[in-house]
């Protein structure tokens, strides 16, 4: 107990105390912040002078899994389109399985590359009004999930996700292991 009375102790334990403490809390708060961000590919990003969120990359990559299910499926047994339509179900299916925004990130790509493959063959083959609709119905889809993905705020977000944070924040960040959010790119 005389140790504690004696200042030459005790200021130097306060200060390791504080700093440890600092330490601990900028290590939780960086690390919920980054949590927070990551959550925005499922959720979506907030909008900015409204109320609400846009979709998420999460919700257009599911729509255009859907999609695929509803109409290229058809293709199947198609006997020019078959090949294209199994690479893209397979593509879905990667898309379907992956646990991680960066898989999911590959497994975009390659329903991408796909779907190119599909739709520029589609066009090279000669197919009823009938056969064409659930291409088109794809097609759109395709495009507009593709277009939203690109156009969402989601990567802006998750690399700068220190951006609001205070200077001692930023200071300590490499000494307090902060897992950044993952992005949706390569």
């Amino acid at each position: 107990m005389k140790l504690l009375k004696n200042r030459k102790i005790v200021i130097p334990i306060a200060v390791v105390v504080i700093f440890l403490a600092t330490l601990f809390g900028v290590h939780r708060s960086l690390n919920r912040i980054a949590r927070d961000v990551e959550e925005m590919f499922y959720t979506g990003v907030p909008m900015e002078l409204a109320t609400g969120t846009w979709p998420s990359i999460n919700q257009h990559l599911r729509n255009l899994s859907l999609s695929i299910e509803d109409n290229v499926t058809l293709y199947l047994n198609h006997s020019e389109l078959s090949g294209e339509a199994n690479a893209l179900i397979l593509a879905q299916r990667s898309l379907m399985d992956a646990d991680s925004i960066s898989e999911k990130y590959l497994a975009y790509q390659s329903i991408q590359q796909t779907s190119t493959a599909f739709l520029s063959k589609a066009e090279s083959v000669d197919l009823t009004e009938d056969e064409w609709y659930p291409i088109k119905q794809y097609q759109t889809v395709f495009m507009g999930a593709t277009g939203a993905i690109q156009s969402s705020e989601y990567n802006v977000k998750a690399r700068g996700f220190m951006d609001e944070v205070s200077f001692i924040a930023r200071l300590l960040r490499p000494i307090v292991f902060v897992t950044p959010p993952q992005v949706f790119d390569a």
